[in-house]
């Protein structure tokens, strides 16, 4: 509809013509009008209204072939513009035909139309007709109210057909002609349909309210339709409102695209800063076969029974005497700095009489080249540990290389007194073990070469249980630095928990662990890799799992199991992010246990825990730097000075020999 109340009516004229669907002069005028007309306010019943229950597909009217019946139409029901309609699934079940009603009217003029729907070529009434009234229900000729009801069903009939009419738009000349290419299809069907075209003008076109409901178009990609320009309208599956939303997308600024962008990524940067600044997010995420769960971890391995018959160089009376220190707190410690105030309680006695201790470590000297990030863990024990009751066994698969290294040969000049490089021989490691029909080059059942896997896993679970049974002593990974002297630990026999999130089928770690001399634990461990298939290469099989496996079937076995230190012990950085390490390998952080770092004293918070653990584990990150004034690099300052004032004190003491070799202790 136009300002002027016209409306343009040529083309759907034309339309009208083509598909045979021709009006009277009188209904087209009418529809000319407009909406204004004062002969369209005539009726004085309110129009009826389409409810959404009519949208549903209405069962077919029931007729009777042999008795036809008519229909009264009121001319006074408003009528929408003039278009050209089809059938559709709306309209499926109404015999109501427009062809027929312009016919009635034609031949009753101004008065009521009747219509019989079963015949399109009678208009005759016969008596014995039903009428419909408006509420579906049929009345005879004869009534008094079957007239007023017939009418009434009528023009409630007419406006409801009216309405499910199916609208195609036309938007542009290539569509028109889509339609005059296909419109002898539909005019030659078996049952042809009505098709209501509308050539649409944004600046003339009217429709209801309740037919302009704009809504977001599905087919469009989610970003289009919600960015500027973007969206549709309308039926939400037409190409056109497709092509108009990209036809508005192009068309919008650059400049006002980049500040939506610019928008989008500071708002999302700022919900994250407010997000980071009241919430932490930790999430732990692993996967494991069912099939394994039931085989190796829910199923309990049998024991050789090594506690019945110990071996003679194991010191049982140490064994089962009353313990100096509680290691194992009985709960879990991952709230706080709960675990490292636990550890401070573990102190050395002053009239405690130190053992002497081995420590034993292992390098792959095919794997990464020894450099001065190596010398970094040999620095640790000299400054740490009391050297005149310590030694450090560096085991190696190639010690003649090791031995000329640029970085290892200068310091073992100096420290090689408490610091000795040995040589991996699987035949006598194994020598008197259940492993030596499964690891010694003589074995028919393994080759030897598969235990040297990529990473150096199953060789190094396989050689720090052997070296620890033929010497007893402790055991640390080359990735660590020591924090304290570990001989109040040596009381008892434990591994080290893997993390402070209980892991349920990898809860330990022998990343630093104790062992005695043939250890009836060691004898049980080397039962369950004999019995047990071959580890597959860089797994945890002879490690965490093989822990594991152990400490539950003593249990079963009503056996008191070996020690499990705490988390922070050996790797305090494995944890919550409120009260775990820093990152070694970055600068120092802005707070510490939720204290600042600077204003707060955060950093003298870290330097006092770093004094109550005894290690910090850097899990294999080789190829990382130290921050120059990082707190590890001025934790390693620390030992390298502590080790030149025990030169100062050596060469005052007279304890260091012609080629430089320092000797704390004198044999005099």
């Amino acid at each position: 509809m136009d300002p002027n109340g016209t409306w343009r009516a040529g083309k759907a004229k034309s339309l009208v013509n083509q598909v045979n669907d021709s009006r009277s002069s009188s209904d087209a005028e009418s529809s000319q009008q407009g909406w204004s007309g004062a002969e369209w306010n005539t009726n004085t019943n309110s129009r009826p209204s389409l409810s959404s229950g009519d949208e549903r597909l209405p069962s077919p009217i029931q007729t009777y072939p042999s008795q036809p019946y008519d229909i009264a139409l009121n001319p006074n029901v408003p009528h929408r513009r003039s278009t050209i309609t089809k059938s559709s699934l709306h309209t499926v079940g109404s015999n109501v035909s427009l062809d027929g009603l312009n016919h009635s009217r034609q031949l009753n003029g101004s008065g009521s139309a009747i219509l019989d729907i079963n015949s399109t070529s009678s208009h005759t009434h016969p008596s014995h007709s039903p009428i419909f009234t408006s509420n579906g229900y049929s009345q005879q000729p004869g009534s008094s109210t079957s007239s007023a009801s017939a009418s009434a069903y009528a023009s409630t009939s007419y406006a409801r057909s009216r309405r499910r009419e199916t609208e195609v738009e036309i938007e542009t000349e290539e569509d028109e002609d889509h339609y005059n290419n296909n419109q002898n299809i539909m005019a030659n069907s078996s049952n042809p349909g009505r098709l209501k075209i509308k050539k649409r003008n944004r600046g003339s076109s009217f429709s209801l309210p309740v037919h302009r409901k704009r809504r977001i178009s599905t087919s469009l990609p989610w970003l289009t339709r919600w960015w500027p320009g973007g969206g549709g309208g309308g039926t939400g599956h037409s190409g056109s409102h497709i092509q108009q939303s990209k036809q508005k997308l192009s068309k919008t600024s650059p400049l006002k695209l980049i500040l939506y962008l610019v928008l989008m990524i500071g708002s999302l940067i700022w919900g994250i800063s407010i997000w980071k600044k009241h919430y932490e997010i930790q999430v732990e995420f692993s996967v494991f076969n069912k099939k394994w769960i039931k085989s190796e971890i829910d199923s309990i391995s049998n024991l050789k029974g090594c506690f019945n018959n110990p071996s003679s160089e194991y010191n049982i009376t140490k064994h089962l005497s009353p313990k100096k220190n509680m290691l194992s707190p009985g709960i879990s410690l991952k709230r706080g700095m709960s675990c490292y105030d636990f550890s401070s309680t573990i102190q050395t006695s002053n009239n405690q009489n130190l053992e002497s201790m081995i420590y034993h470590t292992y390098w792959r000297s095919d794997l990464i080249q020894f450099n001065e990030r190596q010398i970094t863990t040999l620095l640790s024990f000299l400054a740490t540990q009391p050297l005149e009751y310590s030694k450090l066994i560096l085991w190696t698969n190639g010690k003649s290389a090791l031995s000329e290294n640029v970085h290892l040969k200068p310091f073992l000049q100096k420290w090689g007194e408490y610091i000795e490089i040995k040589q991996v021989d699987m035949s006598s490691l194994t020598k008197n073990t259940d492993l030596h029909d499964v690891l010694s080059p003589s074995s028919k059942d393994q080759n030897t070469d598969t235990v040297f896997d990529a990473k150096g896993w199953v060789d190094g679970d396989a050689i720090r249980l052997l070296v620890l049974w033929h010497f007893g002593g402790i055991w640390l990974d080359m990735d660590q630095i020591l924090t304290r002297d570990l001989h109040p630990l040596t009381d008892q026999e434990w591994v080290t928990q893997w993390d402070c999130y209980d892991k349920p089928y990898y809860a330990l770690n022998g990343a630093l662990m104790h062992f005695e001399k043939h250890s009836p634990y060691l004898c049980e461990a080397f039962h369950i890799m004999a019995t047990s298939p071959f580890p597959e290469p860089n797994t945890f099989t002879w490690g965490s799992h093989l822990y594991s496996k152990l400490h539950r079937a003593l249990l079963s076995s009503h056996l008191k199991p070996f020690s499990v230190l705490p988390w922070c012990f050996a790797d305090p950085r494995n944890c919550r992010t409120d009260n775990r390490f820093p990152d070694p390998f970055s600068s120092d952080p802005d707070t510490f246990a939720g204290k600042k770092w600077q204003e707060e004293s955060g950093r003298e918070e870290l330097e006092e825990r770093v004094g109550q653990v005894w290690s910090v584990h850097l899990h294999n990150q080789w190829y990382k730097n130290f921050p120059e004034n990082g707190w590890v690099q001025r934790l390693l300052n620390g030992y390298q000075d502590q080790l030149k004032r025990l030169e100062i004190y050596a060469q005052a003491k007279g304890l260091v020999d012609q080629t430089g070799r320092i000797k704390l202790t004198n044999d005099d």
